[in-house]
């Protein structure tokens, strides 16, 4: 596998958008790796890689035997990301390291770190690239917004639904329409209302004919 396959494997297997970041995932975790092999092991793994990815690894210093988890963790603190998408990074270039090593090679580097075994491990040919940790996964069948997610029938069918077809003033609402018109119920027409009627009036006219001849 030549160093450019070797980068479109990562970019495509950790979901990368651009190959300057896959680039950086791979020198990352191949120095990462390096720290955890002692030098004939290191050199041993890098005769088998691409040339910047086998010069990552040589040019690590052995660091002691540390876990896998301490391997996600120093990737995500290279890179400054969230552990998750080091633990990712990390798995996608092991997986294509050891797909890209000589099967003798990659045998060895699996027996000298068993806990790591199956980060090493190709991909069987034909399977789909596992979806990168931050993908979002996509929805069930029946709970989704569009046509091709959503279930059939509305959340409020017409048969039960209640709709408003008149306006809050509207004498279509009111229990009693006419109330202010019936004459059983009404205080009388604008005259009564005021008190003006000829009942409630003052008998003759405001002066006495008296009064205006004089």
């Amino acid at each position: 596998m030549d160093h450019e396959r070797f980068v479109e494997e990562v970019q495509r297997r950790a979901g990368f958008a651009g190959r300057d970041e896959a680039e950086r995932a791979i020198a990352v975790t191949a120095r990462t790796l390096g720290e955890r092999l002692l030098e004939d092991e290191a050199a041993a793994v890098a005769g088998g890689l691409p040339g910047p990815v086998a010069a990552a690894v040589r040019g690590a210093t052995y660091q002691g035997d540390f876990d896998r988890d301490e391997l996600y963790d120093r990737i995500a603190r290279r890179e400054g990301a969230p552990r998750g998408f080091g633990m990712e990074h990390a798995q996608a270039v092991c997986q294509v390291i050891g797909e890209a090593l000589p099967e003798a090679e990659r045998e060895r580097l699996q027996k000298h770190l068993p806990d790591w075994a199956d980060l090493f491990a190709p991909r069987e040919a034909g399977s789909p690239p596992p979806r990168p940790v931050h993908a979002a996964a996509p929805p069930e069948v029946g709970h989704g917004a569009t046509l091709a997610t959503g279930r059939p029938g509305s959340r409020n069918p017409l048969s039960e639904a209640r709709p408003e077809t008149a306006h809050a003033e509207s004498v279509a609402r009111s229990d009693d329409p006419h109330a202010d018109t019936r004459l059983s119920s009404s205080p009388g027409l604008t005259q009564g209302r005021l008190r003006e009627t000829l009942a409630e009036g003052r008998p003759g006219p405001e002066r006495q004919v008296s009064e205006t001849q004089r």
